[in-house]
């Protein structure tokens, strides 16, 4: 039988940018331990403004990131594959 993992995922937060790197957090959390291959977080409050922290949060975890803008200008953030 394979071995249960538990991750901690995003608390509930009133600050939007907390709350977006929460979430970018627990992606790259998915990502680290081999749970995910790659993790795509659409619907994000803040997605320009947590760029940077989360890119740095994702460097040091050795996890791919990437900003993407659609043609109707929202953003969306792909962590992974590891690197």
């Amino acid at each position: 039988m394979d071995s249960t993992t538990l991750l901690a995922f995003p608390r509930e937060s009133a600050d939007p940018l907390e709350r977006d790197l929460a979430e970018i957090e627990a992606a790259i959390g998915l990502v680290e331990q081999g749970v995910a291959t790659r993790v795509r977080l659409v619907g994000l409050l803040r997605p320009d403004a947590v760029a940077a922290a989360g890119l740095a949060r994702a460097q040091e975890a050795m996890v791919a990131f990437r900003l993407d803008r659609s043609a109707g200008g929202t953003s969306r953030i792909t962590l992974g594959p590891r690197t």
